[in-house]
């Protein structure tokens, strides 16, 4: 599954490993370190937590709204939080999917949000430098407000790579905002 973690003052998607279990919600929060029982019912997952960090409650709203049954959540005090309560954790270029270390197939779908220029960013797939493949993309808005962006890669071949997003320069075409999320392609 995935975990949405703050780091710098940023969310990043990770990708984790649990046990199979029927409690996807419990597992996650678990995941994040927090043993709060979870109940989620009419789109609300009601954290039993009674103070967290702003920080925290990203995570945890981040991480609960991954799950198609859950658009809100309630918890340390606060109701009804979506992501877009947190969207100042988000950087200017954030790659939802996929999330860092996860394995992905030689058809890879890139999907995630920026705030840049003109809405263009370019995503990358990287191995061992070499740029393999490389896709000039149009997210659904552009600066100021924060447009939704997708794209397939094609992975010649299984092993390590790196997905690079960034937003070229429009003064000289060097890349902006860069992010990597580095991944393995499964055979």
């Amino acid at each position: 599954m995935t975990l949405f973690r703050v780091r710098g003052g940023m969310l990043s998607p990770e990708v984790t490993h649990v046990p199979h279990t029927a409690a996807v919600a419990s597992a996650a929060l678990m995941s994040l370190g927090l043993a709060a029982p979870v109940t989620i019912s009419d789109g609300t997952a009601r954290v039993a937590l009674a103070h967290a960090d702003p920080d925290r409650v990203a995570e945890i709203v981040f991480t609960l709204t991954e799950f198609p049954s859950v658009q809100r959540v309630d918890v340390a005090g606060r109701t009804g939080l979506t992501r877009d309560d947190f969207a100042a954790y988000l950087p200017t270029i954030f790659v939802e999917s996929p999330a860092s270390g996860a394995e992905v197939p030689r058809s890879i779908k890139v999907t995630g949000s920026a705030t840049v220029f003109e809405a263009t960013l370019v995503i990358e797939l990287v191995r061992d430098g070499i740029v393999l493949e490389k896709h000039t993309v149009t997210a659904s808005e552009g600066a100021p407000a924060r447009g939704t962006f997708e794209t397939m890669l094609q992975a010649p071949s299984s092993g390590p790579a790196t997905i690079s997003a960034f937003s070229p320069s429009a003064e000289d075409g060097t890349s902006q905002h860069q992010v990597d999320v580095p991944v393995t392609v499964t055979p």
